[in-house]
């Protein structure tokens, strides 16, 4: 069964901070940070209209979700800095309920090393249909300090996922069971114009960039190997020996680099 990354006192602590905000002040916090109202009946409301407003926002997530559980700490972060300093007291409260929860507050950020082990903000892109990679991101953040093994298998599969979401938005056909990374790789940086061969000769550094453009497919490849050998996948079992979380943790960041930098330049050549 999935744990709450956010624990129900803590989520009750700010709740109850926000007793104090506007209505309308609440609807923005949470707004802000892509958190969805969802109607709730009388009868599973709380006392107060402001702790009502705030189940219902609270009713969106899923506690479970890394993806879900940062909007809300992103939403957290807005409550801390703005807290009047005639309120400091209330305010370590607070801090110390998310200590509780395995957090941090550094220089007005929420951090978890688990949480933000991902470009988690990077993977939405406006004009694609991109929402179903954060099943491999919360799949990462999920397992990348318990089961290495499994967040390098996720992270093939996100840049797999990333790939033909980016040839789809293109108008692309591909061969959905045959195409490996490799080639779909090859495929997506001719369509987005990144492949060596397609660098201006006439732009300064022009040789720096064909090689930075070459290596994009090194690191995909490398991350694809590297799952065949230690990854989930192919009836191996979990935790495979010798990598630890640090291992994970370069893979998964090779890769999300990787996707955001590709489904930016989508973004980019879309929006030119």
């Amino acid at each position: 069964m999935s744990r709450d990354l956010i624990s129900r006192l803590t989520r009750r602590g700010f709740q109850e901070w926000l007793v104090d905000w506007t209505l309308r002040t609440i609807e923005e916090l949470f707004e802000n940070h892509n958190v969805k109202y969802v109607p709730l009946s009388e009868e599973k409301l709380p006392l107060g209209q402001r702790r009502s407003l705030v189940e219902c926002y609270y009713a969106s997530v899923d506690w479970s979700s890394p993806h879900d559980a940062r909007q809300i700490l992103s939403a957290y972060e807005d409550i801390l800095i703005q807290a009047p300093s005639q309120y400091e007291e209330g305010k370590q409260k607070l801090i110390l309920y998310l200590e509780k929860d395995g957090y941090k507050y550094e220089n007005g950020r929420i951090v978890s090393n688990t949480l933000d082990a991902t470009l988690i903000d990077t993977i939405p892109v406006t004009g694609l249909d991109a929402e179903h990679l954060y099943i491999y991101i919360d799949r990462i953040n999920a397992s990348i300090e318990t089961d290495p093994s499994l967040a390098i298998g996720s992270t093939k599969e996100l840049i797999e996922a990333t790939l033909k979401t980016i040839l789809n938005g293109c108008g692309e056909s591909y061969d959905d069971k045959k195409d490996d990374i490799p080639k779909l790789l090859k495929q997506v940086q001719k369509v987005l114009e990144l492949a060596p061969d397609q660098v201006d000769s006439a732009k300064k550094g022009t040789e720096i960039i064909k090689k930075i453009l070459s290596n994009l497919g090194s690191v995909a490849l490398g991350i694809a190997e590297l799952r065949n050998l230690y990854g989930s996948g192919h009836g191996r079992g979990h935790h495979a020996k010798g990598l630890t979380a640090r291992h994970a943790k370069l893979v998964v960041g090779a890769g999300t680099t990787l996707c955001s930098f590709l489904l930016e330049t989508y973004e980019h050549r879309n929006n030119v």
